[in-house]
């Protein structure tokens, strides 16, 4: 059975042969900071959707002709209802995999993250989580995001959900 623990360390392998097959031939990242906003809506339905953020660092690529970015990220949401506040927290390791060479106005590519998301409604709980995303991204910076955030369950409940965001890069 397919569970979230082996997609987690599914992900981390991933990202840690990667990292290490692009150490040799690592590059700068030409705009390393990437802000993004938009609306979660949690995988359980319930609350309806919340106000997301996050943001992230990238500090290396490799030097294929569609490059991998290997970086850091911290996504955030959170809505208040009925005087409590409601809110998942994830900070971790991403990497991001240009699908195609870049052209006249972007390029799309898809990633993945893990790392450990606090999710907070009353009392506050941290679990191991991963995201999958796809996006695409403007030469000018501007960039789409669709992905989807799993993480283990806190007193039965699903935590994760999908992000919609649009963001930037400088």
């Amino acid at each position: 059975m397919f569970t979230l623990k082996r997609l987690t360390f599914t992900a981390l392998c991933l990202a840690i042969a990667g990292a290490a097959f692009a150490a040799d031939d690592a590059l700068q990242v030409e705009k390393p900071i990437r802000v993004l906003g938009g609306i979660f809506s949690p995988a359980s339905g319930g609350g309806g959707s919340r106000t997301s953020l996050g943001v992230g660092y990238d500090f290396s690529k490799s030097t294929a002709k569609n490059p991998s970015v290997y970086g850091v990220y911290l996504d955030y949401n959170s809505k208040k209802s009925a005087g409590v506040t409601t809110s998942l927290t994830g900070i971790g390791v991403s990497s991001r995999f240009y699908l195609d060479s870049a052209n006249k106005a972007g390029k799309p590519y898809a990633s993945v993250g893990v790392g450990s998301y606090t999710f907070k409604s009353g009392a506050s709980s941290s679990k191991l989580g991963a995201k999958l995303e796809l996006g695409y991204e403007l030469n000018d910076g501007f960039l789409v995001s669709l992905d989807y955030t799993a993480s283990q369950k806190v007193a039965g409940k699903n935590t994760g959900g999908t992000n919609f965001r649009i963001g930037y890069r400088f």
